[in-house]
């Protein structure tokens, strides 16, 4: 079995060491299975240039591996394009879509491959760390949360339960049409709207209790940006809504769920309770969410 790592590149150099590294280990890793315990684990690595005139600052000996791809962008697509783009060329029964600036341990391709063998599962979610330059925290935390990975109903009151795609391992024949062929200009939320059609096609979400993945935020990460996420959000309810994957009465609630807290955030005092007041629903549903996972930051995505 197979895993392909597609990776949107984005003048990215910086970054290629501590990702070229990391790739290395894994593939130890799953050569060391393949020898000791007679598994047939692989994984390629896809590089997707999403930043024309900037090279891909991998050596000579890696793009010389039959494994590992460099793809070049014309021009600038985008993350959701660029994965696409990568998903086309992948030939992995999996993958998954890890950005450049993120981390993920020795044994994360090991730990996919053995549960995709195992549960056959469409999405495999690993526990994370959300990082930030002041402090690190373990993103599911309490038995309730993680139990929310696979749940619908709080991806639509609540937020995306999954920081990254970086954190998944995905069955490459259980992913939508409709994510592939409608791609988002905004970047940060293409992943919302892949959970979102899975769950709604009731794809099987399996949950590994390991942090394999750590989203490394800096400020600058367009996924830690709320106002880029919305829009991005906001974007994909009308692709959504033609879908079918979910009902009418979901994508509302999604949308409401959306621009009530993009309201919240930006109000005064009055402003937070007028809002709560009228979504009052929604209040309930992030109140009880934020006192049974423990959450100690603002939960929007994450």
């Amino acid at each position: 079995m197979k895993i392909s790592v597609i990776t949107p590149f984005f003048d990215g150099n910086a970054y290629l060491g501590k990702y070229l590294e990391m790739m290395l280990a894994n593939e130890k890793k799953l050569s060391e299975s393949n020898a000791s315990c007679g598994t047939d684990y692989a994984m390629e690595v896809i590089l997707v240039n999403d930043s024309p005139g900037v090279g891909v600052g991998i050596p000579a000996l890696y793009r010389q591996k039959d494994n590992w791809h460099v793809i070049e962008n014309e021009r600038n697509m985008g993350i959701h394009a660029s994965r696409v783009k990568g998903l086309q060329k992948a030939t992995g029964e999996y993958v998954m879509f890890l950005d450049q600036d993120d981390y993920i341990t020795d044994e994360a391709m090991l730990t996919f491959l053995q549960t995709a063998v195992a549960e056959g599962s469409d999405v495999i979610v690993s526990n994370a760390y959300f990082e930030t330059p002041s402090v690190t925290n373990l993103l599911y935390r309490t038995d309730y949360q993680k139990e929310r990975v696979g749940d619908l109903s709080t991806y639509l009151c609540v937020g995306t339960q999954i920081v990254s795609p970086g954190q998944c391992a995905l069955r490459v024949d259980a992913i939508p049409a409709e994510w592939t062929q409608n791609t988002i200009s905004q970047n940060g939320a293409d992943d919302y709207f892949l959970w979102l059609l899975l769950l709604g096609r009731q794809r099987t979400f399996f949950y590994v209790d390991l942090p394999l993945y750590t989203h490394h935020y800096t400020g600058e990460n367009l996924s830690g940006s709320t106002e880029q996420t919305d829009a991005s959000v906001l974007e994909f309810l009308e692709p959504l809504r033609r879908s079918k994957a979910l009902d009418k009465g979901e994508v509302d609630l999604l949308e409401r769920m959306i621009r009530y807290k993009a309201t919240f955030r930006k109000s005064g005092l009055f402003g937070k309770i007028f809002s709560s007041f009228v979504n009052m629903d929604l209040f309930f549903d992030n109140l009880l969410f934020k006192k049974r996972t423990k959450t100690p930051y603002g939960f929007n995505r994450s």
